[in-house]
């Protein structure tokens, strides 16, 4: 629902003139709006204090949900704010996966960051990744060799469409090993565990958005979200075992793959 808060970030950002096909200019501005609404949410004390109230159940669960999986109580916090400034840039130049980043500070203890990652869709997969297979295999750690070739072979046809059964059983067993740490690195563009380091995000936040409306909000840390695609690929076999959707991104041809989680 439209709580107070969201009301007045949709009319900041025109969302009620933009067309109701969440693609394009409107998905661009719903994913900026919902950043927003966790930085305000998140933005003080005087903030979190006055929606972690029943007056404003949907704003308290957001900010429960932030509790619970930082095993915290809200009294536990003496201090916090929020910032979508100075992200910096990742060691390949690019943008870092953080949208946001929570400074929390607990009673006699020094400020922790949080770095979030933020999407808004109405689909239940949505991009993650976009990069060609020669930066993939370099940042997850994939020597030459025949995972590498298969990999390679996805990009160039943009798809398993030509692939033969065994290959795409190699493809998923020979990345096996790899799994964590390429998923990891989709979605937070770094390959190992980090905390606490602005450019990749510790916490995903995913709103359900239909119709331009808010529906319902997913929050989990990256290796809960890990656990979770492996253990879904595993029952589904999907995604070679890693439970993302393996596609091309659209226009780059044979030189992008994309990936949807």
């Amino acid at each position: 629902m439209r709580t107070p808060l969201l009301q007045r970030l949709y009319e900041e950002f025109d969302i009620d003139n933009l067309p109701l096909q969440q693609h394009g200019k409107t998905s661009d501005a719903l994913g900026k709006l919902y950043e927003k609404y966790i930085i305000e949410i998140f933005k003080n004390m005087d903030s979190i204090s006055t929606l972690h109230s029943n007056e404003y159940p949907q704003e308290k669960d957001i900010i429960q949900k932030f509790l619970d999986i930082k095993n915290i109580t809200f009294t536990d916090i003496s201090n916090i704010s929020s910032s979508d400034h100075d992200l910096g840039r990742t060691i390949a130049g690019g943008s870092p996966k953080t949208d946001v980043v929570i400074t929390l500070t607990l009673h006699g203890q020094p400020p922790l960051c949080i770095p979030l990652n933020i999407k808004a869709s109405s689909k239940n997969k949505v991009s993650i990744a976009e990069y060609d297979a020669e930066t993939i295999c370099t940042s997850v750690g994939i020597p030459d060799g025949e995972l590498k070739d298969l990999i390679f072979k996805h990009q160039n046809d943009q798809s398993a469409k030509n692939f033969t059964f065994l290959q795409k059983q190699r493809l998923t067993e020979l990345l096996k090993p790899y799994r964590k740490e390429f998923i990891r690195w989709c979605i937070t563009l770094n390959s190992q565990p980090s905390q606490e380091n602005i450019l990749y995000p510790d916490l995903l936040i995913r709103f359900k958005v239909i119709n331009r409306e808010f529906v319902s909000v997913e929050m989990c840390d990256i290796e809960t979200y890990i656990d979770t695609k492996i253990a879904a690929a595993e029952k589904r076999n999907s995604g070679f075992g890693t439970g993302l959707s393996w596609t091309y991104a659209s226009g780059s041809g044979s030189k992008k793959m994309q990936f949807k989680g």
